[in-house]
């Protein structure tokens, strides 16, 4: 027999205090991510985010909250990529996994850096097809690495604190240079039409990118439809595709599918 007991249900306190831990670590989050993270019903967290709300501990969003002291600078701040990955999981997976079954042997494809299009590198990698690979994120091409049918080209430039990421204007020439079929690449917030980065050097990389290749693909989880961030980079109008989950708020979903854009939303 097994004799283990379940454990504890969280009591109140303890439960909101996890989710001002979660806040502090990504900056804001949605209901669903906390729900997977802890485990706790959407009813629940609801009447959890109205009270931190009614404390004045956090500012409720749509689907989510963000923490009261960083709302004023909630357009630059960015978790770190260990906090990133951990914001839903399982919707960028099945994301990235969509977008490396699209992917044509023989092409060359540009990695652009972040935890989604990290997801796509790997499945790439378990497809293990030919593909000539340009990235200017250090953990992407290392994952890239992995396979001896993928052909992988690093950027150079400065590397991002806290990040794997390269940026800088030794990148933006570098780009300039090339021609690629493919961009997968990812974003820090989609707002009505435009797509925008945390600093102005993220953006001005993906930019270069977005230059650099005749198709262009974003790859964002839902919980990214949100206030924009510091940088606007791009417009979904100079974007080919659109992958996300179907957690994408339904307003946003009817303004995507009138763009001229191929959405597609994937079951996470």
């Amino acid at each position: 027999m097994n004799t283990e007991s379940a454990p504890s249900p969280l009591m109140p306190v303890q439960r909101r205090q996890h989710i001002i831990d979660f806040l502090q670590r990504h900056g804001a989050v949605t209901i669903t991510q906390l729900e997977q993270a802890l485990g706790v019903s959407l009813s629940t967290l609801r009447r959890d985010l109205d009270t931190l709300a009614g404390e004045g501990v956090v500012d409720r969003t749509h689907g989510g909250a963000v923490l009261r002291q960083q709302v004023a600078s909630y357009g630059t701040f960015e978790p770190e990529t260990a906090a990133a990955a951990e914001l839903s999981p399982r919707e960028k997976a099945a994301i990235g996994q969509m977008a490396a079954q699209q992917l044509i042997p023989q092409q060359s494809v540009i990695f652009d850096s972040g935890t989604t299009v990290l997801e796509a590198a790997r499945a790439a990698v378990k497809r293990g097809i030919p593909l000539t690979a340009v990235t200017n994120d250090l953990a992407i091409a290392q994952v890239l690495g992995q396979s001896p049918h993928i052909q992988v080209h690093v950027l150079g430039g400065t590397l991002r604190p806290n990040s794997p990421t390269v940026i800088g204007q030794a990148l933006v020439h570098q780009a300039s240079a090339f021609q690629a079929d493919l961009l997968l690449m990812g974003a820090h917030a989609v707002t009505h039409d435009l797509v925008s980065e945390t600093s102005a050097e993220v953006a001005a990389a993906k930019q270069a990118l977005m230059r650099a290749a005749h198709r262009r693909v974003l790859l964002v989880d839902s919980s990214k439809f949100r206030p924009r961030a510091f940088m606007q980079f791009a417009r979904l109008q100079e974007i080919d595709q659109l992958i996300t989950d179907t957690g994408l708020p339904a307003a946003d979903e009817e303004r995507l599918r009138a763009l001229p854009l191929q959405l597609s939303v994937v079951p996470a």
